[in-house]
């Protein structure tokens, strides 16, 4: 889910998930104004019901974004609006991880927040000082 214009990537993004049509399912739509030239980009998911083949058009830029998007607007089902590219999605979990000194001695744990898809974010520090108290 990267949007990238102007050789920069885009923070803020609109995920829209599409209905389903003739010969493909799994329909999803990213959406996002270039912060620095203002054109539309998107990025568009969907997959082949025959063979169950991912077809990915990424980066679609100006007149062909606007024409897709006015193609699609109609097929919404759901519009999540201000995605950040940092939040994670679906079932959470948490990861500590030890932070060990030469003397194989606990000196930070750091506690993270992941999904199954791939996505972590820090959350916590926990210090050698709170460890021993």
């Amino acid at each position: 889910m990267k949007l990238i214009c102007c050789n920069a990537e885009i923070d803020r993004i609109e995920a829209w998930f599409l209905k389903d049509i003739e010969n493909f399912t799994a329909r999803r739509l990213f959406f996002a104004n270039c912060p620095i030239c203002g054109q539309p980009v998107i990025t568009l998911y969907e997959k082949r019901i025959a063979d169950n083949k991912v077809f990915i058009d990424a980066n679609i830029r100006g007149l062909n974004a606007v024409k897709t998007l006015y193609r699609e607007k109609s097929r919404i089902v759901t519009k999540i609006c201000n995605l950040d590219k940092n939040n994670l999605y679906g079932w959470i979990y948490g990861k500590n991880v030890e932070i060990r000194n030469k003397k194989k001695e606990v000196t930070q744990i750091r506690q993270y927040s992941s999904d199954f898809h791939g996505n972590k974010t820090l959350s916590k520090k926990i210090f050698a000082q709170s460890l021993s108290s």
